[in-house]
């Protein structure tokens, strides 16, 4: 009985270690991996936050996109960097839309 015990004790810490070292080296192995973050898409390829920088960072091979959110203040959230639709837009030119400058983003 007492040998039993410790051949299934010697056995299972085997199988324990194996377990172990194949963990640490999977850790390892994705510790060395690097991990590319496209900012606002391909940005400096394409105007930021389009479909069109994003589809480029990932043909370039990026692993994540970086995206900027704002909430409006009906709270909804939207991709620009902004907080200002004037630098992006010609929102204070046109008297039609200078209500959605104002409420667009708090």
């Amino acid at each position: 009985m007492k040998l039993k015990t410790l051949v299934l004790s010697l056995l299972a810490a085997g199988v324990l270690a194996g377990c172990s070292s194949q963990t640490s080296m999977m850790a390892n192995n994705m510790k060395s991996e690097k991990i590319i973050i496209a900012h606002r898409g391909a940005s400096g390829y394409l105007p930021e936050h389009t479909l069109e920088s994003k589809a480029l960072a990932f043909g370039q091979q990026a692993d994540y996109l970086e995206q900027d959110l704002a909430m409006t203040k009906d709270g909804r959230l939207i991709i620009i960097h902004d907080h200002f639709l004037d630098g992006l837009t010609d929102v204070a030119k046109n008297s039609q839309t200078v209500t959605v400058k104002t409420a667009v983003i708090m």
